[in-house]
């Protein structure tokens, strides 16, 4: 099994702002007033710190001591805690702005969506969105003060279907009970992966069932088990089984994002439409749903209106590779010759490509395209 389990985990960097308004929080330390206007400009500067690949700003901006507090209710976790390998499974965890930043670099896109107030608990949160290969993760995140700055205090991903503090804690525990009792979970979890990598989905299905009330209680569980139904089990089967899981209590957004990769990358054009008017009312609006549903166009071979949605949503999302790459390959299935040339030649300036690099990709992807 893996040492480290990766968790696409944001952070959020120093910002003093004071602002009016009645949901406003004063940190008794400084004075930092947390309320909308400071949490959005927090946010957006965790953004264009990403997006300047100063990955340091968001690694080092956690609040680690409060996250420590939470997950120490484990008994196992935080006897780990005070040993060197579990401070170090311990801050594996916080690298997230590490991983932004080779996500952009890889062509992918990384956003600050929104901000909301929960009345519940009286609690700040943001929404940051990354992107990489026809795939979303959104991330809520609660935004509070502490010794003087914000930070996030914890929070919710989309793609674990859980609590910031939960994966932090699930993430020491496993790799602790790995050097303490490898017989134990970490080994069935193991066999699980090996029968992965190895393309035997059935088996790995079998050994989660054998094995489902030992393990269900982690959220790795459930992750192996949605990614061994997409391997095993084709259309309805798989989305009925994925939309079965409501019963076991596992949050809709975490089902709804598993749904809307499926159907976008199954063609499945009013289906993609669903999934993304239902995330939208939690995540707020964003040009990347318009790019996902131009390319469950493009599969369903509805050419003129993947089209549309390519041209219409590239003029608010920077330069995503698979943006430009989709509209190259809409172009060449329409026949607009004019539109693919110019398409091309802006990966000049967009990703530094030679004459030679577009003509040699044109030639491997697009023959009839060239000139």
């Amino acid at each position: 099994m893996d040492r480290k389990t990766t968790f696409l985990i944001l952070v959020l960097g120093v910002l003093l702002c004071a602002c009016g308004g009645k949901k406003n929080k004063t940190d008794e330390i400084e004075g930092i007033e947390v309320c909308q206007s400071s949490v959005e400009a927090f946010a957006k500067q965790i953004e264009q710190s990403v997006l300047e690949e100063k990955a340091d700003f968001l690694n080092n901006s956690f609040d680690k001591e409060h996250i420590r507090s939470l997950i120490c209710d484990n008994s196992i976790v935080s006897s780990s805690l005070d040993a060197d390998f579990g401070k170090q499974y311990f801050d594996d965890c916080f690298y997230t702005g590490t991983e932004m930043v080779r996500l952009v670099e890889a062509g992918g896109d990384y956003k600050f969506l929104k901000y909301y107030f929960d009345e519940t608990d009286s609690s700040h949160h943001i929404i940051m969105r990354s992107y990489m290969d026809f795939t979303v993760n959104f991330y809520d995140y609660v935004v509070d003060s502490s010794k003087g700055k914000l930070v996030i205090k914890d929070g919710f991903i989309y793609n674990t279907g859980s609590r910031l503090s939960d994966n932090v804690r699930e993430n020491v525990l496993l790799n602790a009970l790995y050097l303490t009792n490898p017989e134990g979970t970490p080994k069935v979890l193991s066999e699980v992966r090996d029968l992965m990598n190895q393309k035997q989905s059935k088996q790995a299905l079998k050994k989660l069932e054998e094995h489902r009330s030992e393990l269900q209680e982690t959220n790795i569980y459930w992750q192996l088990l949605i990614a061994n139904w997409h391997a095993v089990l084709n259309g309805k089967n798989f989305t009925d089984s994925v939309k079965s899981l409501a019963n076991q209590n596992l949050d809709e957004r975490y089902l709804l994002i598993h749904l809307l990769s499926y159907y976008t990358n199954e063609g499945m054009i009013t289906e993609t439409e669903e999934s993304i008017n239902k995330l939208i009312e939690y995540t707020g609006d964003d040009p990347i749903y318009l790019f996902l549903f131009g390319k469950a166009n493009f599969i369903a071979k509805n050419f003129q209106d993947a089209s549309y949605c390519y041209e219409t949503s590239s003029e608010f999302l920077p330069a995503i590779w698979d943006l430009w790459f989709g509209k190259l390959e809409c172009y060449n299935a329409l026949g607009e010759n004019k539109k693919y040339i110019n398409t091309l030649e802006s990966g000049k300036s967009n990703y530094n490509m030679s004459t030679e690099e577009l003509n040699a990709l044109t030639k491997k992807h697009f023959p009839k395209m060239e000139k």
